[in-house]
C-alpha cells in the first residue's frame, strides 16, 4: 500500500466527511447517514486472484441508524475489472456476516435442527446490505466499466433479459474532477476545489491563497499536498510543518530560482558553443584542414558543418 492510499484511508474514514461524502453523491444531500451512528470496520478477504494473501478493503463503515454497510473503494487509476472486484468484496463481506452469525449460534447452541447448521444460520436471520461506492481521484473522466455486463460478451438479445437470465453487477460511481463542492460545508469541499484545480498552477494558486484555506486542519493540508503530486510541498507541509499557503510561496520561489540557475547554465552553455562556431569560422576562412580543424578545436561534425554552413569559403 503506497502513502497515498494510507493517507486517503485515514481522510474519508472521518465521520464527518465520510457522512457527508455518501449523503452528497448517493442521496442528493438528504441527510441519511449521522456521523455519530458510524463504525469503522476492518475487513481483509482472501484474494481470488492469488494461490495466498488477501486484500484489504480501502473503507468499510457500519451505519447503525440504517443497519447498512458503506464501501468506499478509493482509485487513483481507472481497473478495468473493477465491477467484479466489487461483486467480489460484497460477496466476501456477506460471508464474513454468516460466518459471524453461525459462530454466534453455535456458541450458544441455538441450531435445532441439520438444515440450520447446513446453512450457518437460522430461518429468521437476515444479513446487513451492502453498499460500495468508487471514489476515482485521478484526473478526468474513469475510463473503466461501472457494470458487469459491459465486461461480458453477450448478444443484444441476451443483455435486454439482464436481472432475468443473469445477474448484473455496478457499483454508484463518484469522480473527484466532477464533483459539486457547493453543497459541500466540511474540509470535503475545499478538497475536491484542489483537486479540480490540479491542472491550472494560476488557478490552485489563487485558490489556496483564499481565507477558507487559511483554516485547515494539518490532516487535510497533507492529503491535497499528497494529491498535487509534489514531493516538495508534501515534505514542507508534512514533515516541517508548515502551513500549505506558505510552504507553496516557498516552493513556487525555488522554482523561479531554479529556473533562473538552469537559465544561466543553459545561457554559458550556447555562450559557448557560440565561441566555438566563432573560431571555426575563423579557422575555416585560413583553408586549414577539416582534420586538423577537429583535432585542435575538439569540435563535433554538426558544430564543422554549422560553421561551414554558416560562411563563405
Amino acid at each position: 500500500m503506497g502513502k497515498i492510499d494510507i493517507l486517503d484511508r485515514r481522510f474519508f474514514a472521518g465521520p464527518d466527511r465520510f457522512a457527508e461524502l455518501i449523503n452528497m453523491e448517493i442521496y442528493h444531500g438528504e441527510k441519511v447517514l449521522v456521523p455519530e451512528r458510524l463504525e469503522l470496520l476492518k475487513r481483509s478477504y482472501p484474494s481470488l486472484s492469488s494461490a495466498s494473501g488477501e486484500k484489504e478493503r480501502d473503507i468499510l463503515m457500519y451505519d447503525s441508524g440504517q443497519n447498512i454497510c458503506y464501501g468506499l473503494e478509493i482509485e487513483l487509476e481507472s481497473d478495468y475489472s473493477m465491477p467484479e472486484r466489487i461483486m467480489v468484496y460484497d460477496a466476501s463481506e456477506y460471508e464474513c456476516q454468516i460466518r459471524e452469525i453461525d459462530r454466534e449460534h453455535r456458541k450458544s447452541k441455538a441450531y435445532e435442527a441439520y438444515r440450520e447448521k447446513k446453512s450457518r444460520m437460522k430461518e429468521i436471520d437476515c444479513l446487513k446490505p451492502v453498499i460500495t461506492m468508487v471514489l476515482y481521484m485521478g484526473e478526468g473522466r474513469w475510463r473503466g466499466r461501472k457494470n458487469l455486463a459491459e465486461l461480458l460478451r453477450i448478444s443484444q438479445k441476451v443483455a435486454s433479459q439482464s436481472g432475468v437470465l443473469f445477474n448484473d453487477y455496478g457499483f454508484p460511481l463518484m469522480e473527484a474532477d466532477y464533483i459539486d463542492v457547493r453543497n459541500y460545508h466540511t474540509d470535503l469541499r475545499e478538497f475536491f476545489q484542489a483537486m479540480q484545480c490540479r491542472g491550472d498552477r494560476e488557478k490552485l494558486e489563487e485558490l489556496i491563497r483564499l481565507e477558507r484555506f487559511q483554516k485547515l486542519s494539518h490532516e487535510t493540508e497533507v492529503v491535497i499536498s499528497a494529491h498535487l503530486n509534489n514531493k516538495v510541498l508534501l515534505r514542507k507541509v508534512e514533515e516541517e510543518g508548515e502551513p500549505m499557503c506558505k510552504a507553496l510561496d516557498e516552493w513556487l520561489k525555488e522554482e523561479k530560482q531554479n529556473g533562473r540557475k538552469e537559465g544561466r547554465k543553459v545561457g554559458r552553455k550556447e555562450g559557448k558553443q557560440e565561441e566555438r562556431i566563432r573560431i571555426l569560422r575563423s579557422l575555416l576562412r585560413e583553408g586549414l584542414d577539416e582534420q586538423i580543424i577537429m583535432r585542435v578545436t575538439g569540435c563535433s561534425r554538426e558544430e564543422y558543418a554549422a560553421a561551414g554552413g554558416m560562411i563563405n569559403i
